[in-house]
C-alpha cells in the first residue's frame, strides 16, 4: 500500500478483509488522526467495479448523515486519483473489538452488568440509525469497538450494505451466518428488526458465554437460526434470572412482527433488569 491515499497519510494497517484494508492515518489539513477503510472486489469486472464504486459513494454519504456517540463518524468518502481506490474516511477509535475484549477477558465472561451496559448502549445507538431510516445488516462483535472507558461504537455503517448487494466475491461468505436474521438468511427483505435479531445474538453470548446457533458448517448454522429456538440462557448461566429468558426470546424471535419493533424498547427492557 502506497504511504499515502489522497491527502491522507498512511500511518498503519489495523486490519483486512474480504472487502479490503482498514489503516490509521493523518488528514494533514487538520491534524487529525483518522480511520481509513478501502474496498476491493476481488476477480470484478471493470463494468461491476465501476457500478460497486457508485454504490458505495451512495451508501458511505447516506451513513456519512449519521451523528451518535455509539457509532464510528463517517467523515469523507473519495478515491485515489493514482490507484483509483475507493475509500471511507473514518472517525479512529482507540479500543478493541467485542470479539478482541471478550477473547481478552480468559475463560471467564464479562461481567453480567458490563454485558448489559454494553448492549443497551448498542441498541439505543442502533435506534438512532434506524430512525433515519439506516440499516446495518452485519452487527456481530468484531463491527463494535469498546473504548477503554467502556463506551460501545458500531462500524461499519454504509458498508455492510454493499456486501450483501449485487456483488458476489468468489470464495467469500459475505456476512456471519451465526449473527444473521432468518429473513436475512432466506434473502426476505430486511428493515431495522434484522440488526436487533444480530443484537440479541451478541447479548446471548455476552450473557449465556456461548452462540445461540452453533455448529461445524454454515449450513449447520444458517439451519439453527432458521429453525431452532436457543436453550433459556438461565439454564447455562444460573446467576440470571427469568426476566432474561422473556428478552432473548423475544430478541431472538423467528419472526420480525414478534421481536422488539424499536432498539429503544429493547433498551428499556434492559435497563428495567439492570435495575
Amino acid at each position: 500500500m502506497a504511504d499515502q491515499l489522497g491527502r491522507y497519510e498512511i500511518l498503519a494497517e489495523i486490519g483486512r478483509g474480504a472487502m479490503g484494508a482498514v489503516f490509521q492515518a493523518r488528514d494533514p489539513k487538520i491534524g487529525r488522526i483518522v480511520a481509513i477503510k478501502t474496498i476491493s472486489v476481488p476477480q470484478s469486472t471493470p463494468q461491476e467495479m465501476e457500478k460497486y464504486r457508485q454504490r458505495f459513494f451512495r451508501e458511505a454519504q447516506a451513513a456519512g448523515r449519521l451523528s451518535h456517540p455509539g457509532i464510528v463518524h463517517i467523515y469523507d468518502v473519495d478515491e485515489d486519483s493514482t490507484t483509483h481506490t475507493a475509500f471511507i474516511v473514518m472517525e479512529y477509535v482507540a479500543g478493541r473489538t467485542l470479539d478482541q475484549r471478550v477473547a481478552d477477558s480468559g475463560p471467564a465472561r464479562l461481567p453480567t452488568d458490563l454485558a448489559l451496559n454494553l448492549v443497551q448502549q448498542i441498541a439505543e445507538a442502533l435506534d438512532y440509525a434506524h430512525s433515519q431510516e439506516i440499516v446495518h445488516r452485519d452487527v456481530k462483535p468484531s463491527n463494535i469497538i469498546v473504548t477503554e472507558e467502556g463506551c460501545a461504537k458500531i462500524a461499519d455503517f454504509g458498508i455492510a450494505k454493499l456486501a450483501f448487494g449485487e456483488v458476489t466475491i468468489p470464495g467469500q461468505i459475505l456476512g456471519t451466518p451465526a449473527y444473521m436474521s432468518p429473513e436475512q438468511l432466506n434473502g426476505k427483505p430486511i428493515d431495522g428488526r434484522s440488526d436487533l435479531f444480530s443484537l440479541g445474538v451478541i447479548a446471548y453470548w455476552l450473557l449465556a458465554g456461548e452462540k445461540p446457533f452453533a455448529g461445524d458448517t454454515l449450513t449447520t448454522v444458517s439451519l439453527q437460526v432458521l429453525s431452532k429456538d436457543p436453550t433459556p440462557p438461565t439454564q447455562i448461566n444460573s446467576s440470571l434470572n427469568s426476566a432474561f429468558d422473556y428478552i432473548l426470546a423475544r430478541a431472538l424471535a423467528k419472526e420480525p412482527d414478534k421481536r422488539y419493533q424499536r432498539g429503544k424498547e429493547f433498551s428499556l427492557d434492559i435497563q428495567d433488569v439492570r435495575a
